[in-house]
């Protein structure tokens, strides 16, 4: 991977990488995970790449890809939990955990359960596995396409549920907006009747 990353480096524009500590990690390959964790050690020339600096760079660059990949799984896992399994609301199909944490396992964890699911479902019966979204505790049964859609004509805004419309009604820009309306309707009334 990190060959790979250095040859993709090699045909970006070297000279802004070069003469920018941080390129702009929000366009092109530097948005990729682990792109800019290894930003330090690809900017190296070749000829240092087998220091000691180098190989401390690597290994820090290892680090950090291991945390964001962590962090980005978690976060993966959140949202497969909030968008779909506890949303009651939702079609969602069945979800089944393969547990993939141990490779030497793979084949009896992972593949062998995913091929006697699918098998199943492909036979018209009930896989031997239950889904992990049958009978979830906390369900959400609200979905934001089955909200109320609210229009403030004052603001010329919609929204869609009561705590946005709340919010709105509430909040300190549709107040203001208000007070300048009725200002004007009173300054308005004040020159019809002079």
């Amino acid at each position: 991977m990190i060959k790979r990353y250095g040859r993709r480096k090699n045909e970006q524009d070297r000279s802004e990488c070069l003469h920018s500590r941080s390129p702009d990690y929000t366009k092109g390959i530097f948005q990729s995970i682990g792109f800019k964790e290894f930003h330090d050690y690809l900017i190296l020339p070749e000829e240092e790449r087998a220091s000691i600096k180098a190989e401390a760079l690597l290994k820090r660059g290892l680090d950090d890809l291991k945390m964001v990949t962590k962090r980005y799984a978690n976060n993966q896992q959140k949202w497969i939990k909030n968008r779909l399994m506890r949303r009651a609301d939702r079609q969602v199909p069945p979800l089944y955990v393969l547990d993939c944490t141990d490779l030497t396992q793979w084949k009896s964890n992972v593949f062998d359960k995913a091929v006697s699911i699918i098998s199943a479902i492909l036979q018209g019966e009930k896989p031997e596995e239950k889904p992990i979204n049958e009978n979830i505790e906390n369900q959400k049964n609200t979905d934001s396409s089955n909200e109320m859609q609210r229009y403030c004509e004052i603001c010329d805004r919609i929204f869609i549920g009561e705590l946005q419309w709340n919010a709105h009604i509430n909040g300190l820009k549709h107040k203001k907006i208000l007070r300048r309306m009725r200002r004007m309707e009173k300054q308005n009334s004040e020159i019809k009747s002079s």
